[in-house]
């Protein structure tokens, strides 16, 4: 049996239905991804979850479109509402509902960082590999001007994170839309969208613009030296890159404590 959860409000203020289906939703989606609940377990009825979150049945019926919305949970039929696992049928729309949580559970959100990280390198990394091994037949043009913005950007006299987010998601769908895009640049903008949400994510990428800018910097060098070494180099120093920004993740979570 699990301790109550009742819906207490939110402050002295009013509280609109909506209000409520985010606080509730929240609740949950944090007792599933800290394995409160467990996948494959069954959620109470609807009228016990009710009685619970102290709502009526037609706000849980919003709650769980919410949740299965985000892959938290399905429906199967004979058993109700049933917990998914979240670590393999887990999407974007997951992840940005564990970002939530970073200082709670930090250990999962690094993980997701870390795989989102690797993947945008694999997505970059392709692009270069492309240009490398036929230059000639791409136009540099949108990706240079992408650069100039984000040089502009890192030139500020305060660079904001959120500025320099934007101009780096520019630069890379120029590479990606450049060397044909496709399925690449749909996840890239997923992604990018994503992280753009999570402050902590943001702060531990662009704690250092100059560092962002010589990277990039790095990249069109081994674009126009065509050589394959420089490639190499190039995403070696991106793997170092995001190991660094994983461990500034980690230590601006543990710098203050988590929310009750």
């Amino acid at each position: 049996m699990r301790s109550c959860h009742r819906f207490a409000g939110m402050g002295t203020g009013v509280v609109t239905r909506s209000s409520v289906v985010d606080e509730v939703t929240d609740q949950i989606a944090f007792q599933i991804a800290s394995g409160r609940w467990e996948a494959g377990e069954r959620l109470p009825s609807i009228r016990r979850l009710a009685a619970e979150y102290g709502i009526n049945p037609s706000t849980v019926q919003l709650v769980l479109g919410r949740l299965r919305a985000a892959g938290f949970v399905e429906a199967r039929q004979g058993l109700g509402v049933v917990v998914r696992d979240i670590q393999v049928h887990g999407g974007i729309e997951t992840w940005q509902y564990l970002f939530r949580f970073s200082r709670r559970l930090p250990d999962l959100t690094v993980r997701i960082l870390q795989d989102v990280l690797e993947a945008l390198r694999v997505f970059y990394g392709d692009a270069l590999r492309k240009f490398v091994a036929d230059p000639d037949a791409y136009e540099l043009r949108p990706v240079l001007g992408a650069l100039q913005r984000l040089e502009l950007v890192a030139a500020a006299e305060t660079p904001m994170a959120e500025d320099m987010h934007r101009a780096v998601l520019q630069l890379l769908r120029s590479g990606l839309a450049m060397t044909g895009g496709g399925i690449t640049l749909g996840v890239l903008n997923s992604l990018g969208g994503m992280l753009s949400e999570v402050p902590e994510v943001l702060d531990a990428l662009y704690a250092d613009p100059a560092e962002v800018v010589g990277l990039v910097r790095h990249a069109m060098t081994a674009w126009e030296k065509q050589d394959l070494e420089s490639w190499r180099r190039t995403v070696a120093d991106l793997e170092e890159w995001h190991a660094e920004v994983v461990r500034r993740f980690r230590a601006g979570l543990e710098s203050s404590p988590a929310d009750s």
